[in-house]
């Protein structure tokens, strides 16, 4: 059986999981300009992008955000 890792954007109390099957360290998320969601809709960072918090489980890293 494979193991899918993901990585998860919280937004405001709205989780947006992304469509790279690995989870992302910080300093890619911080380098990236934008990032595509698993339903295809694409999230652009602004001027005001800041992560407020990162959990780490297992199979998963989930970073509460601001955009």
């Amino acid at each position: 059986m494979e193991v899918r890792m993901k990585t998860i954007f919280t937004i405001s109390g709205k989780k947006y999981l992304l469509k790279y099957e690995r989870k992302m360290p910080e300093k890619e998320v911080l380098k990236m300009k934008s990032f595509v969601t698993n339903k295809g809709q694409k999230l652009i960072k602004t001027d005001k992008f800041k992560i407020k918090k990162i959990i780490e489980k297992d199979k998963e890293r989930i970073y509460d955000i601001s955009l």
